[in-house]
């Protein structure tokens, strides 16, 4: 189960070598690979679809408006992650030629955890294309793109009236702090201590906190441990034993605790399965 650093960070198929120019779609292993390859300021906006089974209900889509960083968990265990990125000069121009809007600016809602099955089958076509090579040709891929752009106006869209906004609409701090919390995994984080960083009291750290992430901060805390430790399993390289210390779990058997709690499956349990499913550790 050795990586390469450089496959590690390389998705498995992208549109951009086929020329897709109305939006970006790549195929990623999980979401941290995603996350880890992103820049801190997007100027797109995100779709992503978390497949983690080929089931059916068994995805998670997140929809994330340009500018915002992505103060999300993913939660199950990782069959492959979708990103779709989309310009919002794109989604304006469908929005007009559609009558969607006549004056002001689209404004794409934030969304977590939607069950959307139109918008899931689309997602599947556009990675079933990119696996062909797009062998269906640019006007099939525009007209997966046209679809996907009139799906979000008709159902996650508003129109606003006005100037642009700045788009910066969650708190900085508490960006600030998710990547503080992701830096030091292995600590022991204090809720005070997050607080202070953030230069909020206690209790108006905890509100934005929860509001902004949709979790407590040691609900989030334990959900960015497990998230990492499932790529530490799927890169091979150390004992269950060492990636609890390496997250910041008190022991081995605490982590087998939050572990099945989050995932479902033991640690041991998921890396039988990341062996016996190449798919889940390209």
């Amino acid at each position: 189960m050795q990586t390469i650093e450089n496959d590690y960070l390389s998705p498995s198929f992208s549109s951009q070598s086929l020329g897709w120019e109305n939006l970006q779609v790549t195929r990623w292993s999980n979401p941290e690979q995603a996350n880890g390859n992103a820049s801190e300021t997007r100027t797109k906006h995100l779709i992503g679809i978390h497949c983690s089974a080929y089931y059916e209900n068994y995805y998670t889509i997140h929809i994330i408006p340009r500018g915002e960083p992505r103060l999300c968990s993913w939660g199950k265990a990782s069959l492959y992650f979708l990103q779709i990125e989309i310009p919002p000069s794109y989604l304006e121009r469908v929005a007009r030629e559609a009558g969607f809007l006549k004056e002001g600016f689209i404004q794409l809602e934030r969304k977590f955890y939607v069950k959307d099955p139109k918008l899931l089958q689309l997602g599947l076509w556009m990675l079933e294309e990119l696996q062909n090579e797009g062998k269906q040709g640019k006007i099939y891929s525009d007209s997966l793109s046209n679809m996907l752009a009139v799906h979000l106006l008709s159902h996650y869209s508003k129109v606003s009236r006005g100037t642009v906004p700045s788009r910066v609409t969650v708190n900085q701090e508490i960006f600030q702090i998710v990547e503080y919390m992701k830096e030091h995994l292995n600590e022991e984080l204090s809720l005070q201590e997050l607080a202070d960083r953030a230069n909020l009291s206690l209790s108006q750290f905890m509100r934005l906190f929860k509001q902004q992430t949709g979790h407590t901060p040691h609900n989030y805390l334990i959900r960015l441990r497990i998230e990492r430790s499932k790529t530490l399993i799927c890169r091979g390289d150390y004992s269950l034993r060492e990636i609890a210390d390496r997250v910041g779990f008190a022991d081995q058997g605490h982590f087998s605790r939050m572990f099945k709690r989050q995932i479902g499956m033991t640690p041991k349990q998921y890396t039988h399965e990341v062996t016996a499913n190449p798919l889940i550790s390209i």
